[in-house]
């Protein structure tokens, strides 16, 4: 019977070893050495020496005249490639390109950590891959060897890319396959090369080494933890910690990246380093546990922008611990629950005797307060069939001590675990279950969370074990029959990353699942680190075939295998999925290398130096469009090409003559914001949902046919045990709806899942931040482990499946200031507008006399829909200056208080007031007048001690004034979770002049006009007589004159006849 079923498993696997021989290869070139080696992420600077290569450019869509033009590159390329095991990848890639392959790049940006300095977004850019001709001896073909590429473009404040390479569609089939790029902070350019600056070790403080108060069980020189944050490293050797700061300038760090490891927590003697996985209010943490005299204390370091703090457990006055028990005790492990501000420890209470205790601690950090929260027992439960048992008190123990090592817990489901030799979980942290299935032999030596309703966890003897959260089963995945199968079956295919001697380093989730790194030995006996997928839905496929065995059957005479069908359901599809962008919140570019004129199609240098400036100059604009003032329509590429879009046809004409300048031309279709992604069947990775958000779709389940259940039992194939959950992580906030349908004749069900948020979540925050993390879990009856399907790529598992869902405001939302409806109305409601005298279009002025009556949009950056803001809000002046925007001044709270409302210290402060006067003014506590729909007239008053009165003007011209404003719908707005918080600057002209400088200079015009009337008055009456006594003067002055010059040439005559006299005289 054994040989069958390896054919069996042969045959179930042979599509996909088909499929799989060649995969996708992607590495780093430098901008200056294309077809290079591999290069290092490093550099972080954009490269400016493209500009020239755009100055060619003439006679296109390129307008380098446009202030908004940045044309610049970065300072890397993805070079891709395809990479196979048995066939020649040169060939496979040659006859790909000739079929009509081309790789699709999908960059997705990590969002930083901090948000002070740029507002949360979910961006990714798509890039196809341009063709490109390596270099090098080429006999008879045009095409020896050639490659792809794309800009490796990056943003400010992300340094870490998820790189998607997937394939068109056409020509040569291969798998997609995601990359990791990481901006590498620890590198740095020597006269030898490149050179990490972390060192080749660390020094170790050896005066402390063996210390009374820190005495060391094990002394080595080796890395005991090591802890990576967005731009620190943190490791520890023995009792000492260091960390080292990388050099991250697109994270605009406030601390410099280290030259040398930076000792911490001196004088400490630290037992244990223990990571917090996510990030709270812009800041990463890490959890340092004192052992020798510090024992029962901890401290929790933060790193924001690159500073590293660490704060004691307790102050002065506080107990630890220890203390608050009141025994001798030692912290084993510590869990930080950001959203509760709540430490939750690991507490090991020593006695006189062997025998110790364990608790479950909780620390709030608010109160600096200590409690219990759960007394571990001290002996294992006895198993039950049901492969668990509740912690009731009830229950019955063995006699085998029950030793917890660490703790584990998931914000998403909101489920903690304590293991060690058991596994414990629970949903409060006070009520508990043991996963009765894990044996007790081999204790756990670390425990690893997907955060998506799976987790993995390795023992001392390395034996993997993985659960679904939720689930009592616990699974053994290596060492198995199902693993030797599979690797059996990488060897005979000539798989590199398998090999019999390979020694397991490490296990641990990403967005591609379950990883291995392992160190392997080839042929001649050289290691290399493999990071590889780990084949848990290969293997969880194996051993259902394993385990549950087939048998023979006869049917009319004939002779039929049968497989025993574990899985209640064979079909599982979703339907009726909504459109991704809106729930995951993912902007979203799509790009297209230019087009060269080439016949060949290959690009070239300045083709390819080009596609960086046109990404770049995209990602710019991204950046650039969360200015406060709305572009007249809601597209960051509008302003690209808004000057030239009218000539598009004729650039295209130039284009399909082969004379474009350059010898390249740019679509201007090629470079756009998608809004309107397809769902493809498939749940979202992330949903987010603001205030009274709903989120629904359809799960249709079919039974097998009367063909495929032949000889089963009318309960093993049957809609009654057909049923599906939804499992929410916070029913307070979110619910959820489902309808059952019966499709009888088809043997299916239809399941219309709704799920909605109730509008109770209590906070209000800006775009993207402080959300809450919960979840859904999607859960067919009995399916978590027992269903799958196959698909291109292999078996997956189906039934079951966890969506993260962030409850607060979504990123990419944003309030702007509706410049062009503002515009119109006030000109409409004062049948007039009065603009500046210099104009400026990007920001008109107002007339200070005029009511205005600003509108704002609520745009949004991922659907592209944008609309008025129909909700509350509180608009006040906090700043100010006259004649321009250099010379605003912030004010202080008072004097905020002052300017806009009338509850301030000051009288007569006020800068604006409402225009319509004739109905109660709704207020906030403060007293700041709250604002909604069209009433929302404002009258510049400016009283007599407000900034803005009695401005002096500079010329003939009123003064202006530029203030700044914001508008805020915090606390007055009760229609969204979102804080939408806007500052921007208005311009006013035509100021009033305070009653006594108007006094003044009246009096000085009326003294200029008399005197130029008086004037007139004297030019009319005595201007004749002036005028002819002038003139009888000139004459005479004529007469002085020409009797002076007639006796001048008298004079001149009489001496030359004297002086000719002299000469002729004889001596």
């Amino acid at each position: 019977m054994q040989h069958p079923f390896a054919l069996l498993v042969l045959l179930h696997i042979q599509v996909c070893l088909l499929l799989k021989d060649c995969e996708w290869k992607v590495v780093l070139n430098d901008f200056d050495n294309l077809g290079g080696d591999q290069a290092v992420f490093f550099r972080q600077r954009p490269v400016t020496s493209i500009a020239s290569v755009f100055q060619n450019l003439t006679d296109s869509a390129i307008d380098l005249n446009d202030k908004n033009s940045h044309y610049l590159g970065f300072p890397y390329y993805l070079k891709i490639n395809l990479t196979c095991i048995t066939q020649d990848a040169a060939k496979v890639i040659r006859n790909a390109h000739l079929t009509g392959l081309r790789p699709i790049v999908t960059i997705t940006f990590e969002a930083p950590v901090n948000t002070e300095h740029q507002k949360p977004e979910q961006l990714q850019i798509e890039m196809k891959g341009a063709p490109y001709r390596l270099k090098g001896p080429c006999a008879s073909e045009e095409v020896c060897r050639m490659c792809w590429y794309t800009p490796m473009p990056m943003t400010k404040r992300s340094v870490v890319m998820e790189v998607l390479v997937e394939s068109n569609g056409l020509g040569f089939e291969v798998d997609s396959k995601r990359f990791f790029m990481n901006i590498n902070g620890y590198m740095k350019e020597t006269e030898t090369g490149l050179q990490s600056s972390l060192g080749e070790k660390v020094g170790i403080d050896s005066c402390w080494i063996g210390s009374r108060n820190c005495a060391p069980n094990v002394f080595s020189s080796s890395v005991v933890d090591a802890i990576a944050t967005e731009s620190v490293l943190f490791l520890r050797q023995n009792q000492l910690v260091y960390y080292f700061t990388g050099n991250y300038s697109v994270l605009s760090p406030r601390a410099p990246g280290s030259s040398l490891w930076t000792r911490v927590l001196n004088n400490i003697c630290v037992s244990q380093l223990n990571p917090v996985h996510f990030p709270h209010n812009g800041s990463e943490y890490v959890i340092a546990l004192g052992g020798g005299l510090q024992e029962g204390k901890f401290f929790l370091g933060t790193i924001r922008d690159g500073v590293v703090q660490f704060r004691e457990s307790h102050g002065r006055g506080r107990k630890t611990v220890c203390e608050h028990l009141k025994i001798s005790c030692t912290i084993l492990w510590a869990v930080y629950i950001t959203e509760e501000e709540m430490i939750v420890l690991l507490v090991k209470g020593k006695k006189k005797n062997s025998e110790s205790d364990y608790y479950l601690m909780a620390y709030d950090q608010v109160g600096a307060t200590f409690w219990m929260l759960y007394s571990i027992p001290r002996f294992i439960p006895k198993d039950t069939d049901k492969g668990f048992v509740m912690l009731l008190g009830l229950e019955e123990y063995t006699d085998s001590p029950l030793i917890p090592r660490g703790l584990s817990y998931n914000p998403f489901s909101t489920i903690f675990y304590i293991w060690g030799n058991v596994i414990l979980q629970s949903y409060d942290l006070v009520n508990y279950i043991h996963l009765s299935g894990f044996p007790q032999q081999s204790p756990i030596s670390y425990f690893v969370l997907s955060y998506v309703g799976e987790f993995v966890c390795v023992t001392d003897s390395e034996e993997i074990w993985f659960s679904v959260e939720g689930s009592s089963v616990v699974i053994r995945l290596y060492p198995s029959e199902a693993w030797d199968t599979y690797l059996r079956l990488q060897l005979m295919r000539g798989s590199k990353d398998f090999s019999f001697n390979e020694t397991f380093v490490s296990l641990f989730f990403n967005k591609e699942g379950l990883q291995q790194l392992v160190y392997i030995l080839d042929e001649q006996g050289e290691g290399k680190l493999i990071k590889r997928n780990f084949p848990l839905h290969y293997i969880l496929s194996y051993r259902h075939l394993i385990v549950h065995q087939y048998h023979l059957m006869y049917l009319q005479d004939a002779e039929y295998i049968r497989f025993f069908h574990p899985c209640s359901f064979s079909v599982m599809r979703l339907e009726d999925l909504p459109a991704p962008q809106r729930f995951t919140r993912m902007e979203h570019y799509s790009t297209e290398p230019p087009d060269v004129m080439d016949k060949t199609g290959f690009h070239n240098n300045v083709s390819l130096a080009v596609y960086q400036g046109l990404i770049f100059q995209l990602l710019w604009l991204h950046a650039d469009y969360s200015r406060p003032y709305a572009d007249p329509v809601h597209d960051p590429t509008w302003r690209w090409w808004k000057n030239r879009k009218q000539y598009a046809e004729y650039f295209f004409y130039v284009a399909s003559n082969g004379n474009s300048s350059g010898g390249v031309y740019v679509n201007m279709e090629s470079y756009v914001k998608i809004y309107d992604l397809q769902p493809n069947n498939q749940l979202p990775s992330k949903i987010y949902l603001d205030k009274n958000n709903i989120y629904s779709f359809s799960v249709f389940l079919s039974i097998r046919t009367a063909a495929e259940s032949m000889g089963e039992m009318p309960e093993e194939n049957s809609l009654d045990f057909v049923w599906l959950t939804v499992v929410l992580a916070h029913p307070k906030f979110v619910v959820s709806d489902l309808h059952r349908h019966y499709l009888i004749g088809r043997g299916s069900v239809l399941y219309t899942v709704t799920i909605s948020d109730t509008g109770r979540y209590p906070k209000q925050e800006l775009s993207g931040t402080n959300l809450l993390k919960s979840s859904m879990a999607l859960k067919v009856i009995n399916a978590a482990t027992n269903c799958y399907h196959y698909t291109a790529s292999g078996p997956k598992l189906q039934g079951y499946a966890m969506v993260p869902i962030f409850i607060g405001c979504p990123p990419g939302k944003r309030l702007a200031f509706d410049i062009t409806k503002t515009l119109k109305y006030t000109t409409k409601q004062n049948k007039r507008y009065f603009d500046c005298i210099h104009k400026n279009p990007e920001m008109p002025c107002f007339f200070f006399n005029d009511v205005l009556y600003p509108f704002f949009l609520i745009q949004d950056m991922v659907t592209g829909d944008s609309g008025p803001f129909l909700g509350s809000y509180t608009l006040r002046i906090i700043g100010g200056g006259p004649y321009s925007e250099s010379r605003i001044r912030i004010y202080n709270p008072s004097e905020i208080l002052d300017y806009n409302t009338a509850n301030g210290s000051t009288p007569q402060s006020l800068i604006w007031m409402r225009a319509n006067r004739t109905k109660p003014a709704l207020t906030d506590p403060e007293g700041f007048n709250i604002f909604s729909g069209t009433d929302c007239g404002i009258k510049w008053v400016c009283e007599q001690n407000s900034p803005c009165y009695d401005v002096v003007p500079l010329d003939l011209t009123a003064p202006d004034y530029f203030f700044l404003v914001e508008v805020s719908n915090r606390a007055v707005d009760k229609s969204t979770y979102c804080d939408y918080d806007l500052e921007f600057v208005i311009h006013i002209h035509g100021l009033r002049l305070s009653p006594s400088r108007a006094i003044i200079f009246m009096k000085m015009s009326m003294a200029v006009l008399t005197g130029i009337v008086v004037l007139y008055i004297l030019h009319q009456v005595l201007g004749p007589m002036i005028w002819a006594g002038f003139t009888r003067l000139i004459q005479r002055f004529e007469e002085a004159l020409a009797i002076r010059t007639e006796s001048s040439i008298t004079f001149t005559s009489y001496s030359s006849h004297s002086q000719g006299s002299s000469h002729h005289t004889p001596p």
